[in-house]
Formats: C-alpha cells, sequence, structure tokens
C-alpha cells in the first residue's frame, strides 16, 4: 500500500495477532485499512482485507490455516510461513511489489474458496 498511515496500521494489526488481541479488535482496523486501500482504489487490497476479516468472524480465531494452491513454478521458492495471517498482513504492508501481490493474489483465492 502506497499509504504512511495503512502501512502503520498494518504493522500494528501484525502485531497484534501476534500477541493474539481480540478478534473484534483486529477486525475493526481492518475495516479502517480497507477503507483506505478503497480511497487508494486497490481492489485486491480491498477484497483481500474484507475477505481476511470475514474469515477470523467466522472461525472465531486468529488461526490461519489456509491451504493455498501455489503454481508449480512457484513450489521451488515457496516457503510454508509460521503463520498464514501475519505473512499476508505483511505481504499486505508492501502491496505494491508485484511478487507480494501474486502471493496476495493466492491468498485471496484460498480464502475466498474456503469461505463461500
Amino acid at each position: 500500500m502506497n499509504n504512511p498511515k495503512a502501512k502503520e496500521l498494518l504493522k500494528k494489526v501484525v502485531v497484534d495477532v501476534e500477541a493474539e488481541a481480540s478478534i473484534e479488535s483486529i477486525g475493526e482496523q481492518l475495516l479502517e485499512i480497507r477503507n483506505i486501500a478503497l480511497e487508494l482504489n486497490d481492489p485486491l487490497v480491498v477484497k483481500t482485507l474484507r475477505i481476511i476479516k470475514e474469515k477470523i468472524e467466522e472461525d472465531e480465531s486468529l488461526d490461519f490455516d489456509i491451504e493455498l494452491e501455489v503454481p508449480e513454478e512457484d513450489l521451488e521458492e515457496y516457503e510454508e510461513p509460521d503463520n498464514h495471517l501475519s505473512h499476508l498482513l505483511n505481504l499486505l504492508i508492501d502491496s505494491d511489489n508485484k511478487y507480494n501481490r501474486e502471493e496476495i493474489k493466492w491468498y485471496r483465492t484460498a480464502i475466498w474458496e474456503e469461505i463461500y
């Protein structure tokens, strides 16, 4: 995201996720960041933030076990993160990076398929 406030808020959410803060608090923060992404007209980030919020509220948990479909050509370089939610939020901090955007799309698709 190309917005200093959004980046700071995302960093705070990562800290809160790792500290296992309340789902409600994290959901509110994600909504605030999503509103900034709407202003920036970044549909990938907007949708990803919305479905992250929906998933943690639906699961009532910050445990973010998700099965990603990593393209075969990327399997060699891909390392499974310890915490998918923290990892995805960190990708969103630098969502302008084309490699991060690609991985964000993997997550978006996997979460979408899981909750819908």
